[in-house]
C-alpha cells in the first residue's frame, strides 16, 4: 500500500519529465444532485455513462458535487482542486482506492489513485457536500500545489483536459452543459440572425 501510494505521489510530482498520456481529449465537469444523507460509495452514487447524464444547474443549495473525468481512455489516478463561494466548508468523501489531500475549503485539492489500472472512459472519484444560501457556481480548478487538473494514464502519461472545465450552478446559478458543441451553437445563433432578415 505504500509503495502504491509513493508511486502515484512520484508520478504526479514528477510530472515534467512524463510524456503526454493515453487521455489527450479527457474533460472535466461537476455533476450535482440535492444532498443526500444515505449517499455512499456504493449506495446511490450517480450513474454517469456520458456527458448528457452529468445534472449542472441545481436548485438547491445543500448540494452533493461529483467531480466528473470523461472522454477516458484509462486511468491509474487524477488530481485537482474544488470551488465555490465558501460560505461554509463542505464535507468531502474520496471513492478512490488511494487519496492524498483532502478538500475542505475552497481552493484545496486532492489527488486519487487506484492500484490497478481503471479501462473505464467515466471516473467520479468522489464528492463534496456544499451548502451555499445565494447562487453559487462549483469548478474544478487546479491542483494548489501541482498548479494543474491532470489525469494519469496507467503508463505514467499525465494529461490535462482538452477544455476548460465544465462548472456547476447550486442554489438557481446555471451551470455549464458538458455536452455544449460551441460550433453547433455558433450555427444555430448564426442561423435565427440570418431569420431575422429573410
Amino acid at each position: 500500500m505504500l509503495r502504491a501510494m509513493a508511486f502515484v505521489l512520484c508520478s504526479f510530482c514528477c510530472a515534467g519529465v512524463s510524456l503526454a498520456g493515453d487521455n489527450p481529449g479527457a474533460k472535466v465537469a461537476v455533476h450535482v444532485v440535492a444532498h443526500s444523507a444515505k449517499l455512499s460509495c456504493t449506495n446511490d452514487f450517480p450513474s454517469i455513462s456520458a456527458c448528457g447524464d452529468i445534472v449542472y444547474t441545481l436548485e438547491t443549495g445543500d448540494a452533493d458535487c461529483f467531480p466528473v473525468f470523461f472522454n477516458l481512455e484509462e486511468y491509474l489516478g487524477c488530481e485537482y482542486g474544488l470551488t465555490w463561494p465558501g460560505t461554509y466548508s463542505c464535507v468531502f468523501t474520496s471513492c478512490s482506492d488511494l487519496t492524498i489531500g483532502d478538500i475542505e475549503n475552497p481552493g484545496d485539492g486532492v489527488s486519487h489513485a487506484w492500484t490497478s489500472c481503471q479501462s473505464d472512459d467515466i471516473v467520479v472519484p468522489g464528492w463534496a457536500w456544499i451548502y451555499e444560501p445565494d447562487s453559487a457556481r462549483v469548478c474544478v480548478i487546479d491542483h494548489p500545489e501541482s498548479y494543474a487538473v491532470r489525469v494519469l494514464d496507467c503508463d505514467e502519461g499525465l494529461d490535462e483536459p482538452a477544455e476548460e472545465p465544465f462548472c456547476a450552478g447550486i442554489a438557481g446559478e446555471a451551470g455549464d452543459d458538458p455536452c455544449d458543441d460551441p460550433v453547433s451553437s455558433e450555427a444555430s445563433t448564426w442561423g435565427k440572425v440570418k431569420g431575422l432578415f429573410r
